[in-house]
């Protein structure tokens, strides 16, 4: 107990209270005070908190995805994301492409990439290549440059790097506080479940709320600046 506490950083009360729950497996008992704890127990005390501090998972869900047929969860390399696990189902039916070439066959500037990549906007893997649903995200930043949203209006990275992590907190607090109001109606898995199937109806209200509000505070400014131009119109007349 004493080396697992050390390596992991996790107190002994702690470790205890996760095998009473069932996160952690009993260990093997030498004696009555003697315990022989494994490279298994170490792994999952990663990934528990990794889950727990990084992606606000309850301990109830925690314990069902150990308890499913993810293996890899365990390997202290293989620390799992919901995010990365939601991509991978999400864009199962189509392949990666090559981000440079990509990027290049939409007529964009490769420093776009390199910019959107550096703001946290798109992530491209290892091997250089972009998952679906990143490639349909640079696709629309091209677009977007081709009728203003560009560098020097103070877009391109920084500019929709905001947005991205606007998105990012968002997304992280939506599924917090869903599974806080629907897990203890419905049970961990199956609220997990529900909340992917209703990723497409969730945009699409996101986008019509969205787009209401930004037209109504464009119309708003464009009335006001009629009003300043039709203000500033009428005073040169008086002067003249």
């Amino acid at each position: 107990m004493r080396d697992l506490e050390k390596a992991s950083g996790i107190s002994r009360e702690t470790i205890r209270f996760y095998i009473r729950e069932g996160l952690l497996p009993e260990p093997e008992r030498t004696h009555r005070n003697s315990a022989t704890y494994t490279e298994e127990h170490l792994s999952r005390l990663f990934a528990i908190r990794r889950l727990k501090d990084e992606r606000f998972l309850p301990l109830s869900v925690i314990r069902a995805l150990f308890e499913g047929d993810q293996p890899d969860w365990l390997e202290q390399q293989m620390m799992p994301e919901i995010d990365h696990l939601l991509r991978a189902r999400l864009d199962a039916e189509e392949e990666p492409v090559d981000a440079v070439g990509f990027v290049q066959s939409l007529g964009g500037d490769p420093d776009h990439l390199a910019d959107t990549i550096a703001a946290g906007v798109v992530n491209v893997g290892p091997d250089g290549r972009l998952s679906p649903r990143d490639a349909r995200i640079l696709r629309l930043l091209v677009e977007a440059s081709r009728i203003g949203f560009t560098r020097e209006r103070g877009y391109a990275g920084a500019g929709f790097g905001r947005l991205a992590e606007i998105m990012r907190s968002l997304a992280e607090s939506e599924v917090r506080d869903f599974l806080a109001r629907v897990a203890p109606n419905v049970g961990e898995l199956e609220a997990v479940d529900m909340a992917e199937r209703g990723i497409g109806i969730l945009n699409q209200l996101m986008a019509e709320l969205f787009t209401r509000e930004v037209l109504a505070q464009l119309s708003e400014r464009r009335r006001i600046a009629n009003d300043n131009q039709g203000t500033a119109g009428t005073v040169e007349e008086q002067g003249r």
